[in-house]
């Protein structure tokens, strides 16, 4: 709750991180995030996810994304989205990579202490309109594009 509250108490137009639950059945299953530093100038956004194990292999993490990709350039007006997974999380990369993600090089980060293999991923605009969805909606954001640095 401290993560969460902490990105509340901090969030500006400049610097915004939007978490979001993932409900099946009325449990949360996983959890979606997308944040970004100075949008009204750079226009990228970076995403991160979280799906219970017992949740995977369902399409449900590639629902998860494409909804928050449609936001990040249907709503918001997005030119890039970045993402990063650990090299041998291959779900996640290929979650990613079929959803027009490309490799943009590699990180060495710590997971619980040791150091591990991060794989960063890139999605542009154009990729990203080639496989858009169609049935994804988004409403009511008109009135927060203030908040989110995304006013033209």
């Amino acid at each position: 709750m401290q993560w969460h509250w902490r990105n509340r108490s901090e969030w500006s137009p400049v610097s915004w991180r939007l978490a979001f639950a993932v409900v099946e059945e009325s449990r949360i299953v996983g959890t979606q995030d997308m944040f970004a530093r100075e949008f009204s100038i750079l226009r990228t956004v970076e995403t991160g996810s979280w799906l219970g194990r017992e949740h995977q292999g369902r399409g449900i993490g590639k629902e998860m994304r494409a909804a928050v990709l449609h936001l990040a350039f249907a709503g918001l007006g997005a030119r890039v989205a970045r993402s990063a997974a650990f090299a041998d999380n291959a779900a996640s990369l290929r979650v990613s990579r079929a959803l027009g993600y490309i490799d943009d090089g590699e990180d060495l980060t710590l997971r619980r202490g040791t150091a591990s293999r991060q794989i960063r991923l890139r999605l542009e605009r154009d990729s990203w309109e080639r496989r858009r969805r169609h049935d994804i909606v988004i409403d009511g954001l008109k009135p927060c594009l203030p908040l989110l640095g995304a006013v033209s």
